[in-house]
This record gives structure tokens, C-alpha cells and sequence, in this order.
């Protein structure tokens, strides 16, 4: 990659982020050389193999917001709180899409990659995915903790 400025370029970048921010690598690590890269990296672990690439802080957090989770569930008995296998399964299933979206935008012909309206969208619907499964705290713009 390299070159002229264009919205095709940042949206390479963009999807090149997304895999970066969600497995914890690098681009330029030292596993990413001789035709491999981040890209065939998370390519090739779609979609059943994403929690074995997926960062561990995220999958650690997440197990501990779950933790957390269940003793508020055991503590209030709102009805709007879904269980913690919901929520898992949302979760896997935001991985995934993520991971989509920056194989997506990371492919090497710029004709092929992902249009940023296209992108939008499908966060739009991870985002009410996580709402709908009771991750989010609603009015108080953080995850539950």
C-alpha cells in the first residue's frame, strides 16, 4: 500500500485499525512477513476461529464484566438484564462482524473494499445488538462494569 491520498487509502487504514485494535498485533510484527499479513491473519480465522485471534484483554474484561454482571442479576431481578450467555453470544457474534468489517476494508483492491456508508451501518447494528443485550447501560453512556 502506499501512494496517493484517497478515501479508498483510509479505508484500508480503517480496516487495518479495526484488525490491529481487536487481536493486539501489529501490522509490522515480526509473524507478518514473506506474503502474510494482519489481513490473511484474520481472514483465515473467520469466524469460528475469532476467539483464538481476538486480543485476550478484550476476552479478560469481558469475562469479568460477566462475573459482575451475574451478581447484579443475583442482586436485582430487573427483567431487562439478560443472562451472561446472551450476552457471550453477542458478543462473539460483534467479534465477528468487526473482524468482517476490517477484512472488509483491508482488502488489497481498493474497487473491493467495503464503502464507509456500508460500514456505518453494520456498526449501527452491532451497536443496538449490544444495547438490545443488555451490555450497555442505558443513560449513562458506558458498559456495564
Amino acid at each position: 500500500m502506499g501512494g496517493n491520498v484517497s478515501t479508498a487509502g483510509d479505508v484500508y487504514s480503517f480496516g487495518i485499525l479495526l484488525l490491529e485494535m481487536f487481536t493486539g498485533k501489529r501490522p509490522t510484527e515480526d509473524m507478518f512477513k514473506d506474503g502474510f499479513y494482519l489481513h490473511e491473519f484474520v481472514k483465515m480465522a473467520l469466524p469460528d476461529q475469532i476467539l483464538e485471534i481476538a486480543d485476550m484483554r478484550l476476552l479478560e474484561e469481558q469475562k469479568e464484566e460477566q462475573e459482575q454482571d451475574q451478581e447484579i442479576e443475583e442482586e436485582i431481578a430487573f427483567s431487562h438484564i439478560r443472562s451472561p450467555e446472551v450476552k457471550r453470544g453477542s458478543v462473539f457474534r460483534c467479534l465477528v462482524s468487526l473482524f468482517g468489517i476490517g477484512v472488509a476494508c483491508s482488502v488489497e483492491s481498493p474497487r473491493e473494499r467495503m464503502l464507509m456508508k456500508d460500514v456505518v451501518n453494520k456498526m449501527h447494528v452491532m451497536r443496538d445488538m449490544f444495547l438490545g443485550a443488555g451490555i450497555y447501560r442505558e443513560g449513562r453512556n458506558e458498559t456495564l462494569r
